[in-house]
């Protein structure tokens, strides 16, 4: 099963819209579950705490939530409890994290799209669970809302609260699994008409055959990769083309079971 995390002031059928309904394919191709539930007032409990968003003002339990739909879905449509992976997208990735962190024995692995691990979240890692989990993370080193360096979240002029930077919640995962190493290598630039290119960070060493995985996407906005560019790239900056970050994902859970 799959569960996507839509960005923030989203909605399911705007996760489906940003991703050009891959997802979907790939359910219907591979035959598994894939699940999109709805956060309050469009937005997740990630742990900014921010007042302007309900979520977070009122204290939602979102890692509640989401741990009952879990295992609810489990029970009522057979799913496998060991092959549960989440997808974020922005606010969703920034929950994914979270959600990661802190009730790290309901997932396999997950994929974080252009989001990092709030700054909240990562001063409290004596929340996260001990087990072992696999990650992948796609980001853009041009992102204008989600700083790569991390620090403080910020669109239209609004303050959005703080996260730590891609690289470090890279690491901080390498090392949740126990990783030694890094390989980095480039993929091949296929479509070079987009001006984005992709360097590949692979943790090596991880216990238990567990994966952790960075895309670079040099030159991409706060954009999903072959994804629909829903606003103006001076407003978010570019889309890369030259991968799939849905197939990305599916591909890189399928290589973990």
């Amino acid at each position: 099963m799959v569960v996507v995390l839509h960005g923030g002031l989203g909605d399911d059928d705007d996760t489906v819209a940003l991703v050009f309904g891959k997802l979907n394919e790939l359910a219907a191709e591979d035959d598994f579950l894939v699940v999109y539930p709805q956060g309050i007032g469009g937005h997740w409990n990630d742990g900014r705490k921010l007042d302007r968003y309900v979520a977070h003002r009122e204290g939602v339990n979102d890692l509640g939530f989401l741990t009952t739909l879990i295992d609810d879905l489990v029970e009522k449509r057979n799913v496998d409890p060991e092959a549960v992976f989440f997808v974020g997208v922005s606010d969703g990735a920034m929950m994914t994290h979270r959600f990661a962190c802190e009730r790290t024995k309901k997932l396999r692995g997950f994929a974080a799209i252009v989001g990092a691990m709030p700054y909240e979240v990562a001063r409290r890692r004596w929340r996260c669970g001990k087990e072992l989990l696999s990650a992948l993370m796609i980001n853009g080193t041009e992102d204008p809302i989600v700083p790569w360096d991390g620090g403080m979240v910020q669109f239209d002029g609004q303050k959005l609260g703080r996260v730590i930077s891609v690289e470090r919640t890279f690491s901080f995962w390498s090392s949740h699994d126990g990783c030694t190493d890094v390989a980095v290598s480039k993929l091949p630039d296929f479509v070079p008409t987009d001006g984005t290119r992709i360097e590949r960070h692979r943790a090596t060493g991880c216990a238990g055959d567990t994966k952790v995985e960075l895309f670079v996407v040099e030159g991409a906005g706060h954009t999903w990769p072959s994804g629909w560019q829903y606003l103006p790239e001076h407003m978010i900056g570019p889309t890369s083309r030259d991968i799939d970050a849905a197939v990305a994902a599916w591909r890189f859970f399928q290589s973990t079971l």
